[in-house]
């Protein structure tokens, strides 16, 4: 067990609290400051062949051009992208405080949904489950997002991580709210 003393911005100790830590994260986590940390999440909205040839990209430079290219070549005006960017990596930033485990919270399941679809309305928690309500209508299938806690062997696992128990039409769904970032219409419904 590690004890971790945490300090105000005052300076003043605020309390001790003992825990194990397994997560392999970057120097600068939760933030996402390098340019290899934002094109990791790229993830979500890349083909799987733009994301294998922007992390084969080894010069910091050419990643950072690579990079930008990416936001530009689809929204094609630096003030949308730069909003864009600016959400993104919010809820990049914000995932990862919320949702990390084992994993850094924005490459969880629980991650992914938070980054692309946002904070839910509303939240159900059980003992091995969690439901995202994305609507006020809860009868809609396609806002409700079930996660599932991960089963293990042992008696106990450490973690607080889920799974999504994805449905067939989750991905019509994750396409088009991919091609709203990319069009940065996603700022319509924020």
């Amino acid at each position: 067990e590690i004890t971790l003393e945490t300090v105000n911005p005052k300076g003043n100790k605020e309390s001790t609290v003992r825990f194990r830590d397994f997560t392999m994260v970057s120097p600068n986590f939760p933030e996402i400051k390098t340019t290899e940390e934002l094109v990791r999440p790229l993830y979500y909205l890349m083909t799987t062949r733009e994301y294998r040839r922007i992390t084969s990209i080894e010069n910091p430079d050419s990643l950072r051009l690579a990079f930008e290219e990416f936001w530009l070549s689809n929204l094609r005006d630096r003030n949308r992208a730069r909003e864009v960017i600016e959400l993104y990596y919010s809820r990049v930033e914000e995932a990862n405080r919320l949702f990390t485990s084992f994993r850094e919270g924005w490459s969880t399941d629980m991650g992914m949904i938070f980054i692309l679809f946002g904070p839910p309305v509303h939240v159900e928690s059980g003992i091995d489950h969690e439901v995202w309500y994305y609507s006020y209508n809860r009868m809609d299938p396609r806002m409700v997002m079930r996660f599932d806690r991960a089963r293990v062997m042992g008696d106990s696992f450490p973690f607080r991580h889920y799974v999504l128990v994805r449905q067939r039409f989750y991905y019509e769904i994750e396409y088009a709210t991919i091609q709203e970032w990319l069009s940065g219409n996603v700022l319509m419904r924020r």
